[in-house]
């Protein structure tokens, strides 16, 4: 008994009772009350993604400048742990928990879908008008989506941030406000930063809450599919549950379980693509799309960040340009983190060239083949994939049939579902690790969470996306969530740069 006092006494229980209190709140009432909650999110969102959207856009503009000042400065040679400490991952082990933490299956669901949404733009549309072969709907869909998955440097400004503190520093607070005492000083240990730590744990489960209620349903359909399991929401509560025993699993065996998963996870997801590129029948398709895309993309770049439409004529910019970077702004609260952890013994440098170098072209590979094999089969009509959405509105039924049009297609159906299941795993763990370390008061930077602490935060995390399944909430009710959690996400993101300037700057006339 006395143990568990102890530690109890441990905890920040603030961090930990407030969300728990939340998440228990709104299960309840997706639960009772799906249709009302769906439509209380739907009403407060417009202010958010309509009237906030040029801070959406100008946080993430500032952050993408900010990270190549930061590397090639003289910032860039501040080493994240002890001067003479050597990164404590190789660089694919590395790369390869980066690429995984942050994307859950998202990447494979996006990959598949994207392009058929943004053909259905108005706005998109808009670029068959002008005739040409190399600016047209097809072309634009695909730059917007290589720009909306680019976006790692949110992750990689922020880890070398957390980093920092954490290894250089050796801070024993390891929480989001830790990171803002250059900024506030004492003014952190009180209301201010716990409630900056609240919002933070806040906006993570937001972040997974998204992520985890796209990915399943389309695990589903596989299954079904391949072994004809109902394609329904029990189906795919029980594929959550799969997922939770799996994260579960990795998390318990700590840094090294995740390590493990993610390397797992990344060989069977790029055996996936390389199947798709190889024998999907669309290789030069998709080498030639790729190759006039990334030029459509490249010479487009400033607009794509800049793009947000003051007359509001099409709601394009709201609907995606929004959602995305209030999607990363909640992600970066606590994927950021996690990288901070395995980033130490590297230099500021390092960290931000090797995200660049690992996880970015290792996600945009996945839209480089995905999207143009499935463009190839809509333009040749072997499928009619987005006359199949338009008609049925079921995007989880047409990815399964664009899976399906693979040669083998149960091996398919099974690597995919495979890979989905880990992405989601090694997401989630990497996450409920990083909640483990923002519940204590102190806790060294070479100490680990307790057990029972990262399992709370396990089964914590798994329980709203169960819930709002059961409710049926539609796409843009989900998309909702992350925008609304992502106007506080871009306010913290800019305090913690500032402060952690004062830091570095400190640092360097030690």
């Amino acid at each position: 008994m006395q143990k568990l006092k102890n530690e109890i006494g441990k905890l920040q229980l603030t961090i930990m009772i407030i969300p728990f209190a939340i998440i228990i709140t709104l299960c309840f009432f997706f639960f009772t009350y799906p249709n009302e909650t769906n439509n209380f999110f739907t009403a407060i969102n417009p202010f958010f993604r309509d009237k906030m959207s040029i801070l959406y856009l100008s946080v993430n503009l500032f952050v993408f400048i900010f990270s190549f000042f930061l590397a090639f400065s003289k910032y860039g040679n501040i080493k994240l742990g002890d001067k003479n400490e050597k990164p404590r991952f190789s660089f694919w082990e590395y790369g390869a928990m980066m690429f995984c933490a942050g994307l859950a299956g998202d990447i494979i669901y996006y990959s598949y879908t994207e392009w058929i949404y943004y053909v259905n733009e108005p706005f998109i549309q808009s670029f068959d008008s002008l005739g040409g072969p190399f600016i047209n709907s097809y072309n634009m869909a695909q730059s917007h989506s290589f720009f909306f998955w680019s976006n790692y440097w949110l992750y990689l400004v922020l880890a070398v941030c957390f980093g920092f503190m954490m290894h250089t520093r050796k801070r024993t607070k390891q929480r989001f406000s830790e990171a803002l005492r250059p900024l506030f000083k004492d003014k952190i240990d009180g209301i201010l930063g716990k409630i900056i730590d609240v919002f933070s744990v806040i906006a993570i489960i937001s972040a997974v809450t998204c992520s985890l209620c796209f990915s399943p349903p389309i695990i589903t359909n596989c299954l079904h599919r391949i072994f004809k399991v109902p394609d329904n929401n029990i189906t795919t509560i029980i594929v959550l549950l799969i997922i939770f025993i799996i994260y579960s699993i990795s998390l318990y065996n700590g840094i090294n379980g995740i390590k493990k998963l993610s390397s797992a996870c990344v060989y069977i997801f790029f055996a996936f693509l390389i199947y798709v590129f190889l024998f999907g029948g669309e290789t030069q398709f998709i080498l030639e799309s790729t190759f006039q895309q990334l030029g459509v993309f490249f010479d487009n770049l400033i607009p794509l960040f800049t793009y947000i439409d003051p007359t509001r004529k099409s709601t394009f910019a709201q609907d995606y340009n929004v959602f995305y970077d209030a999607f990363w702004m909640t992600w970066a609260i606590t994927v950021p983190f996690f990288i901070g952890i395995i980033s130490r013994g590297r230099t500021i440098k390092q960290t931000i060239l090797e995200g660049y170098l690992f996880a970015v072209p290792g996600t945009l590979v996945s839209f480089f083949i995905i999207p143009n094999h499935s463009i190839a089969k809509q333009i040749s009509g072997a499928l009619d994939l987005l006359g199949k959405y338009r008609e049925t509105g079921k995007m989880y039924d047409v990815v399964g049939s664009a899976i399906s049009s693979l040669p083998i297609a149960p091996l398919a159906l099974l690597l995919i579902s495979i890979s989905m299941i880990i992405f989601c795993s090694t997401s989630y763990d990497s996450i409920s690790l990083t909640c483990s370390y923002y519940s204590y008061k102190n806790l060294s930077h070479d100490k680990s969470p307790s057990k029972a602490i990262k399992q709370f935060w396990a089964t914590l995390l798994i329980l709203l996306p169960i819930s709002i399944t059961f409710s049926n909430a539609s796409y843009d009710n989900i998309k909702n969530i992350a925008v609304i959690s992502g106007f506080p996400a871009a306010i913290i993101i800019v305090l913690v740069i500032i402060a952690s300037m004062i830091d570095f700057n400190k640092y360097l006339k030690e």
